[in-house]
């Protein structure tokens, strides 16, 4: 036998091992498994049911659901929402849910393997995102999507992109309306502390297919906007749900960034029930029905208040009262860490130091900056100045209670933590807007979330 007779039975059967072991590692494995998800959600939902029962005094209302795929919708106001709109709806019900979730490798693949989300960058749906619903859809499951992508600072539903309506057309499912009530002031998601009071999720309106098609865009689009509206402080005026708790004010400058006698920025300090002005002393305090009270109070609730303090930077930045010249910064925070975020995959800290908010750009400046060589190595490089202009950056919105995420062109994004917990990125985000469209040269009326 010739040696390369030899040689030749070996390879081939080694091509075929080869192939085999390739084929087998690229096999894919189905996210989105139906009578997996069966399976949890059936264990599931009566355990967060009990649940919501005791954190949230979560009550179910009853409505005529199928069991059928639905395109729910829901406003949002906080992180329990999802848990009772499942707990209304019958069946297996995916959610599109921020890539945070995920960050967490454990907790991550956890919620990932019994429930299936659908992971977005905040309020952007990629093509993977488009491409995972579809599946769902193909698979019997419903979709849940919260419009305004993230959870409302004051007490009503934040502004709804117009894409989503081009999205309910696009997939031709029943579409289910639903309001949450009582979850803001269980809560809010500018504060530390839980209250009980009551909370409910009711069904406003279903909109079949077959309507959906004879319905236009802008129809669609108002449908929604209008079976979505709530305000739970204009609720509370009328209801008078007592929400019990400790520490009601704790946090709450991380919305109320502006006194309201002063009109200073960043000067109000929370502490227990009550929140004040380091500069001119105003306070006043909040009540179990999420009510503000005080000799002078200007403001009895969250959404009059937010109302002025938006009306109040659109005047600053309208009538130019601000540095245009770029060389002062209208926000400034000293000790904030800087990262470089990835979908659904964990944050890499580049550096530590101060974030500020000029008139045509964003800057992190740092003595310790952070790079990864062409290796995947950390490296230390000192000091660097990070500078985002504004016709670069495609979204800042607000992650969790006070962290700040930049997305800069198609595909990079950064996220600013600051280790004082009580700055206001809620501020910075409606500045941000504000300076960016009196750039462009358009009304001050989106300050996006």
């Amino acid at each position: 036998m010739s040696e390369l007779e030899a040689k030749t039975p070996k390879t081939e059967a080694s091509g075929k091992n080869g192939k085999a072991e390739e084929k087998k590692k690229k096999k894919p494995t189905k996210k989105y498994n139906l009578p997996r998800h069966k399976f949890w959600f059936g264990i599931g939902k009566p355990l967060t049911m009990a649940f919501l029962k005791i954190k949230a005094n979560f009550k179910r209302t009853r409505n005529d659901l199928t069991q059928r795929p639905y395109m729910i919708l829901c406003n949002h106001a906080c992180d329990l929402d999802p848990l009772m709109v499942i707990n209304s709806v019958p069946g297996v019900v995916h959610a599109l849910a921020s890539d945070h979730l995920f960050k967490h490798p454990a907790f991550g693949k956890f919620v990932a393997h019994i429930a299936g989300p659908i992971p977005i960058v905040r309020a952007q749906m990629d093509l993977k995102s488009i491409k995972e619903a579809m599946q769902v859809r193909k698979d019997g499951g419903s979709l849940l999507i919260f419009p305004e992508a993230n959870c409302c600072f004051s007490s009503k539903t934040s502004y709804i992109a117009p894409a989503i309506a081009k999205l309910v057309k696009q997939f031709k499912m029943p579409l289910a309306l639903f309001n949450v009530k009582g979850s803001y002031l269980t809560k809010p998601r500018w504060s530390n502390s839980w209250r009980k009071g009551r909370t409910t999720c009711e069904l406003v309106r279903v909109i079949e297919p077959e309507q959906l098609a004879e319905m236009s865009v802008d129809e669609i689009y108002d449908a929604i906007c209008e079976a979505l509206s709530f305000n739970e402080m204009e609720y509370q005026r009328e209801m008078h749900v007592s929400f019990k708790g400790h520490d009601l004010l704790d946090g709450a400058e991380r919305m109320l960034f502006q006194c309201p006698k002063c009109g200073r920025l960043m000067t109000m300090k929370s502490e227990g029930d009550s929140i004040a002005c380091t500069e001119c002393g105003y306070s006043v305090t909040m009540n179990s029905e999420g009510f503000l009270e005080g000799e002078d109070v200007v403001f009895d609730a969250f959404d009059k208040w937010d109302d002025w303090q938006r009306e109040q930077a659109v005047k600053l930045v309208s009538e130019g009262h601000f540095d245009a010249t770029g060389k002062e910064p209208l926000l400034i925070t000293p000790v904030n860490e800087l990262y470089k975020a990835k979908r659904a995959a964990k944050n890499v800290l580049i550096g530590e130091g101060s974030f500020a908010l000029y008139c045509d750009r964003l800057e992190f400046d740092t003595d310790n900056a952070v790079e990864t060589d062409e290796e995947g190595n950390a490296v230390t490089i000192g000091a660097k100045k990070y500078v985002w202009s504004f016709d670069n950056i495609t979204k800042l919105s607000c992650v969790h209670k006070n962290r700040i995420q930049i997305s800069v062109g198609e595909k990079d994004y950064y996220e600013i933590h600051s280790k004082n917990t009580y700055r206001s990125a809620y501020a910075y985000m409606i500045y941000f807007y504000c300076l960016k469209r009196h750039a462009q040269g358009k009304e001050l009326d989106f300050f996006g979330m």
